[in-house]
């Protein structure tokens, strides 16, 4: 009889234990917060195929000097994006052509062209700001900086008030930080170099629905490398239309000189 109840004992220690490692196992898996806010921000933001602003007004103040012209961008999602400058009567007068590994800026008045990569920006202004995040920030989804992937894991979130939240990410050059609203959506999203006083800041404003699409109409970039120099660039979007069928052609720059992307950034 104390032989059987010392078996018994046993199989209920045993038994016991099994569970509580099942417990612990399940306890373990359980999403975290930020990775919960993450999934709820990637379900609320734009999604799409392809993009096509037709009809697009860009103020761009930078040296006390402040010009609005017409522009036009067009999409394909995670292959190209192309912005046209049209100041005067629908003339294009520059054109940018952004690819994963490179970009292209095509000044069509005095006949120059300017072509550089992604690590220019990091080498100019101690940015590394690669395609995956020019295409976030300009569409307002959320990413981490310099990676393709999102990495929830190092993301840090720390709660504000009024049921607004901020998602901070870090790696060994850049710091980025993401306000998010209590309806899951991107308000602001501060990017700023370690090496270098260069930040850059987006605000996104006037949120509407669009072919099912919920996307800011307006969307501010205001980039600062000290308290003396700042650029700011209002893209106010008029007409967008998204997953229609999109022709992106490639320019030619056979007619055009090459030039140094530095001496256009320092044109007055």
């Amino acid at each position: 009889m104390k032989n059987k109840i010392f078996i018994f004992s046993i199989l209920i220690i045993l038994v016991s234990c099994k569970t509580a490692r099942i417990i612990t196992k399940v306890e373990t898996t359980e999403i975290s917060p930020v990775v919960q806010l993450i999934e709820k921000i990637q379900k609320n933001q734009p999604q799409f195929r392809t993009a096509n602003v037709s009809k697009m007004s860009l103020e761009l103040t930078m040296n006390e000097r402040n010009v609005n012209v017409s522009a036009t961008c067009k999409v394909v999602k995670d292959s190209a994006i192309y912005l046209s400058i049209q100041p005067f009567m629908g003339i294009e007068m520059f054109k940018a052509e952004f690819l994963p590994d490179s970009m292209l800026v095509i000044d069509k008045m005095n006949r120059k062209y300017y072509k550089s990569d992604y690590k220019y920006l990091s080498k100019r202004f101690g940015v590394e700001v690669d395609f995956n995040s020019l295409q976030a920030l300009i569409f307002n989804q959320f990413f981490c900086v310099g990676n393709n992937q999102i990495l929830p894991d190092s993301c840090k979130l720390v709660t504000l008030s009024g049921g607004n939240n901020k998602i901070e990410y870090e790696t060994q050059k850049m710091f980025q930080t993401s306000e998010i609203s209590s309806n899951y959506s991107i308000q602001s999203v501060m990017l700023k170099a370690k090496n270098s006083p260069y930040q850059l800041e987006t605000i996104y404003n006037d949120f509407g629905l669009v072919n099912g699409v919920s996307f800011p109409q307006k969307i501010t970039m205001q980039a600062s490398s000290n308290l003396k120099s700042k650029a700011t660039c209002i893209f106010s979007v008029l007409k967008v239309e998204f997953d229609t069928n999109i022709k992106l052609v490639h320019s030619n720059t056979d007619r055009y000189t090459s030039g140094e992307l530095d001496k256009l950034l320092k044109k007055e």
